[in-house]
């Protein structure tokens, strides 16, 4: 469960950096909807980060935290990649599969258990 922590750790500090860079110099640099994109997106990550670090300390959910930690790595990569390139390569596709599959993580903590008492 350490990876789930550092890994959530990493996912909260990217997606609050990026949050916090849409309101000043990302705002000059990005167009409206570009920059709609990284805050809705530095946000869900900032916010999956954070569930992760809560998992990683108090569950024993190891798969639920592997799918929430790999969906929201490439769910933000690929938004990221098309927020600061503008490009949108047919690959795009992950971002939604990328975003279920960190949600998917996220449902299956219904059925984790504590780890701890």
């Amino acid at each position: 469960m350490r990876l789930a922590w550092v890994g959530g750790t990493v996912h909260a500090l990217i997606g609050g950096a990026i949050l916090f860079l849409s309101l000043h110099p990302l705002r000059d640099a990005l167009d409206a909807h570009a920059l709609d994109l990284a805050r809705t997106g530095s946000t869900f990550e900032a916010l999956i980060g954070i569930i992760l670090m809560l998992a990683a300390a108090n569950t024993r959910a190891r798969l639920a935290t592997t799918a929430m930690a790999v969906g929201i790595t490439v769910f933000a990569a690929m938004l990221y990649f098309i927020v600061f390139t503008g490009l949108r390569p047919p690959i795009i596709v992950l971002v939604p599969i990328g975003g279920a599959t960190a949600l998917l993580g996220l449902a299956a903590l219904i059925f984790a258990g504590p780890g701890r008492p």
